[in-house]
């Protein structure tokens, strides 16, 4: 694997750090449920939700006005706006009530801490303090990153904004792999909190079980 001395890792939060994808995917059906129109409709978008864990809320709120029929722009940007902020109001005591891969805290020790960015689908002033309150604020000390704007503008800027170095992405959803494969740049699969066995995962790509494991490996 890249020298940490000279690779800049991006990590994600959900699904990775914390295990809090089910808890959030939980949040977001709640908060859409209110405007489904059949039974039929609130299963097919708990299914999409439950099946893309790396999608941002606003790409799932998308797909769900897409569903309504008839719904005008003006009416759908006026529901799109109460699911995204009954959502926010669900999901900060849902990230803070999750787990936390305690071995987040020994990533210093193999990589220093200016090498070290999160970037989180998560509202940018929500996502402050749950750094905050599980005290990784701290670690990451080369960024803190959420939404929006979307993830992937976040990490095509932080990119760009980069005179050198190797960046290696780490995360347990296929849509940050897409989004790693777009910048011609590494991909890490995590395991311990990820819905799925990654089947997605290109062959030059690495696995491992756990952050401990990932840790390990670093040179």
């Amino acid at each position: 694997m890249t020298s940490a001395k000279n690779a800049i890792y991006v990590f994600d939060m959900d699904g990775v750090i914390l295990d809090s994808l089910d808890n959030l995917s939980s949040c977001l059906i709640k908060a859409v449920e209110p405007f489904c129109q059949s039974n039929e409709q609130y299963k097919e978008f708990s299914k999409f939700d439950k099946n893309n864990p790396g999608l941002s809320r606003f790409e799932k709120t998308d797909f769900f006005l897409e569903s309504l029929p008839n719904s005008s722009h003006i009416n759908a940007e006026k529901i799109k706006q109460q699911i995204l902020d009954q959502f926010d109001s669900f999901s900060l005591d849902a990230r803070l009530s999750s787990k936390i891969d305690e071995t987040t805290y020994a990533l210093t020790k193999k990589i220093p801490s200016r090498n070290l960015v999160l970037l989180s689908n998560c509202d940018n002033s929500q996502l402050r303090v749950i750094a905050a309150h599980f005290g990784f604020h701290q670690i990451f000390s080369r960024g803190i990153i959420g939404t929006p704007p979307s993830k992937k503008t976040r990490f095509e800027d932080l990119v760009n904004k980069t005179d050198s170095g190797t960046f290696v992405s780490i995360s347990d959803s296929e849509s940050d792999a897409i989004i790693a494969r777009s910048l011609n740049i590494d991909f890490v699969f995590i395991q311990n909190f990820a819905r799925d066995k990654a089947p997605w995962l290109n062959r030059d790509e690495k696995r491992f079980e756990t952050i401990k494991e990932f840790i390990a490996n670093i040179d």
